[in-house]
């Protein structure tokens, strides 16, 4: 945890490099927030606002790598909502290509593996957050995160079906890195609300936001004990205005394509991050393993598509 707790620092070095350089602190309520998140790292408590208790259960029991698919069972039946979505991802046509209904939990789980488990989970915790009284005013935003996160996770599973041989990407793991890509961005907007910030009145909050999103989301995923390689994926995930093209793994280039291919088409995706003409730019240097993320994208068209209706 000790890299993560250096959050609070960079939050409040920037707020002092602002100022020296006359410049308005950006985002004081979000560095406060940021330097919350530490703290709780700190002490191995970190919350969620919002999240249903089961899914935060959920996660700690796969962190366990000898978990066994009856406790992952067992936790998911208290759940008759997250139960059904599984039963019903598990019978689309994305995952379920012999046409048999599936109608046992346990295969259900069994044949979508822990990665698909982890991720529905967490896309049934945003939803149920959505419906929460306490954060109706930023329900919008809520469902921007979703929207967003659902489209930029079909569009990775599609991309890494695509890539073949023995380098090729796992489809879950990129389909994973999609749906957590914007859990930064959650936790900020929903411990706003919690600590009654508004961060549509708040000056700056969108440049604190869009600054440390990726950094939250990585420690967030390391806590949840989330693969290496999804965590490092997300962290990642506008890594490509920063380092070669050649130089980042398969999976953060999937990841930073997707990411840009969807902000494109709905500009919410990338609000203030970036704008359109640096996003072309960057999504034509995009290859995986020699190959146009372009090409492989519209290859995948139809398949990002299923996935996409399936996972909404």
């Amino acid at each position: 945890m000790a890299e993560h707790l250096q959050l609070a620092a960079a939050a409040a070095g920037r707020q002092d490099e602002a100022l020296a350089a006359g410049r308005p602190a950006a985002g004081a309520d979000a560095a406060e927030i940021v330097k919350g998140l530490a703290r709780d790292l700190n002490t191995d408590r970190i919350e969620l606002p919002g999240f249903p208790d089961v899914v935060v259960r959920l996660h700690r029991a796969l962190a366990d790598p000898d978990v066994a698919a009856r406790e992952v069972v067992r936790l998911v039946t208290s759940e008759p909502a997250l139960a059904a979505r599984l039963l019903k991802l598990a019978n689309s046509a994305a995952f379920n290509k012999s046409g048999r209904e599936i109608s046992d939990l346990r295969m259900a789980v069994t044949g979508l593996g822990f990665n698909n488990v982890r991720s529905q989970a967490t896309v049934f915790a945003v939803k149920q957050m959505e419906s929460q009284d306490w954060l109706a005013s930023i329900r919008p935003l809520l469902a921007d995160i979703w929207r967003t996160s659902n489209a930029v996770a079909a569009l990775c599973f599609g991309v890494a079906k695509q890539t073949s041989g023995m380098q090729a990407v796992a489809a879950d793991e990129a389909m994973s890195a999609g749906l957590f890509h914007l859990i930064g961005k959650l936790y900020l907007y929903a411990r706003a609300r919690q600590e009654g910030i508004d961060p549509q009145a708040t000056a700056d909050w969108e440049h604190a936001l869009n600054d440390w999103h990726p950094t939250i989301a990585r420690a967030i995923l390391d806590h949840w004990q989330i693969p290496t390689a999804i965590a490092e994926a997300v962290e990642g995930q506008a890594a490509i205005f920063e380092v070669d093209n050649l130089d980042l793994d398969p999976l953060v280039r999937i990841l930073c394509g997707a990411r840009l291919h969807v902000g494109l088409h709905q500009p919410v995706g990338l609000a203030g991050e970036v704008d359109a003409e640096e996003a072309t730019a960057a999504l034509e240097r995009i290859s995986i393993h020699g190959r146009p993320f372009m090409e492989l994208a519209a290859a995948a068209r139809a398949e990002a598509e299923t996935m996409r209706t399936a996972i909404s």
